[in-house]
């Protein structure tokens, strides 16, 4: 994937670069101002997905984040910010954002995050994840629940804590055609077409 770098502290995107290097994502854009990442992205400069603050000069990453899904849908955003608190956190996922990595968090789980969202999944980071159980518990829907195996209520939470096919596959000590068997029926029962949906139903209507 291209990825955009959004923060307005230079080792912070420093920092990023380094976690990105040894992976197969290549940095296309790095810059400090929402107004400089949309001048990249009017240019054509190619972006599959921005790490975003939250905290900007001039701006906000939540009317960044507005803005990106309205102009341009198929970019993915992770945010990647020291603003964790629960509104800001319910606004970016009404937004529909990909994931949220604490910059309290061990920067390095910033690779897992990416990882995650390229194959699909939502990625909140782990001390986050509270939080996330609390708004989801604030939104509990006991008539999805009920349409759901137990089985899939666990894919279900693995998928929203962050992990992989293979690795659902191997928390499970099941193989990946299954885990994949599973997600099939979650999609069919819910009335879904991919993980990133299954994910952010279960968030919003506290399925898990």
């Amino acid at each position: 994937m291209n990825i955009a770098l959004l923060d307005d502290h230079d080792l912070i995107r420093l920092g990023l670069r380094s976690i990105l290097s040894d992976t197969p994502h290549k940095v296309s854009i790095d810059v400090a101002t929402a107004d400089a990442l949309f001048d990249q992205l009017e240019q054509g400069t190619p972006c599959d997905l921005v790490l975003l603050d939250i905290l900007l000069p001039g701006t906000n990453g939540i009317e960044v984040a507005q803005r990106l899904r309205a102009e341009y849908p198929n970019i993915k955003i992770i945010v990647v910010s020291m603003e964790t608190k629960e509104y800001t956190l319910i606004q970016l996922m009404q937004i529909g954002i990909d994931g949220f990595v604490s910059k309290n968090g061990p920067m390095e789980e910033v690779r897992a995050a990416v990882n995650s969202v390229e194959e699909g999944v939502p990625y909140y980071g782990r001390d986050l994840a509270l939080l996330v159980r609390d708004i989801v518990d604030a939104r509990l829907d006991k008539k999805s629940s009920a349409l759901l195996t137990k089985r899939e209520l666990e894919i279900i939470e693995a998928c929203c804590s962050g992990l992989l096919g293979k690795e659902i596959a191997e928390k499970f000590h099941i193989s990946l055609r299954a885990v994949n068997s599973h997600k099939t029926n979650i999609f069919n029962k819910l009335g879904l077409s991919s993980s990133v949906e299954m994910v952010r139903f279960a968030l919003e209507h506290g399925i898990i």
